[in-house]
């Protein structure tokens, strides 16, 4: 194990033990910043290329499952419902996985998924785009591990859309979407991205710098 990822381990566990101690003391606000910002951070590490990354995929894999988690336990906190559905005994399960991610082999504790790996442009920040104006796809048209020759051929699209009085019309103020993978039952937590929305799924930028993303349950019924 290197340095950088020795310190790196260690900073995860102060982190996802600063944000349980403050949800068991009741500090929910303190426990959801602590929350979301570890886990954007282990989603970055997650969506890093190989050769930028001293993971491996199924560690990457593991440390996405890990951010997830923690993406349920804030929905919990600020869940109106009575009962909590990621509670923080479950939570606590996570940090030695975290702790022993280079050594850990055995089947992951929660029946959760990591957010997909996409194309993702944080507001404020740039990024060469241009070999992906080629939509046919061609030579010249980018990288083979670009963004385009990952997509999917379906998804499911959410528009989030608010009436504007003074303009007498109504605007989409922003989108999500799910990969085909992700249809399954329970909880899952996708990213918000701004307007307009891309269905082509080529140019994706958050809508927020802040860690903002739409909780959902699902329920599958067969016909």
């Amino acid at each position: 194990m290197s340095e950088v990822t020795r310190s790196l381990l260690q900073r995860w566990g102060a982190s996802l033990r600063r944000g349980a101690d403050f949800d068991s003391w009741g500090q929910l606000v303190e426990a959801i910043d602590e929350y979301q910002i570890l886990a954007r951070h282990l989603q970055k590490e997650a969506q890093a290329q190989h050769n930028n990354s001293e993971f491996t995929e199924e560690q990457k894999k593991t440390i996405g499952k890990i951010a997830t988690c923690l993406e349920l336990r804030s929905a919990a906190l600020q869940s109106t419902q009575s009962q909590e559905e990621f509670k923080l005994e479950d939570l606590k399960k996570l940090e030695p996985i975290l702790k022993n991610i280079l050594t850990y082999n055995k089947e992951f504790p929660f029946d959760v998924q990591p957010i997909p790996l996409r194309r993702i442009l944080a507001p404020g920040e740039e990024e060469n785009l241009e070999f992906e104006e080629d939509e046919e796809g061609g030579a010249g048209a980018g990288p083979p591990d670009s963004f385009s020759a990952r997509v999917p051929g379906a998804a499911i699209f959410f528009e989030f859309k608010h009436y504007k009085p003074k303009k007498r019309f109504t605007s989409t103020k922003c989108f999500a979407f799910m990969e085909m993978d992700e249809i399954k039952p329970g909880p899952i937590v996708i990213e918000l991205y701004k307007k307009p929305t891309d269905f082509k799924r080529k140019k994706l930028q958050l809508l927020t710098k802040k860690p903002l993303y739409l909780h959902l349950h699902q329920s599958l019924h067969k016909e």
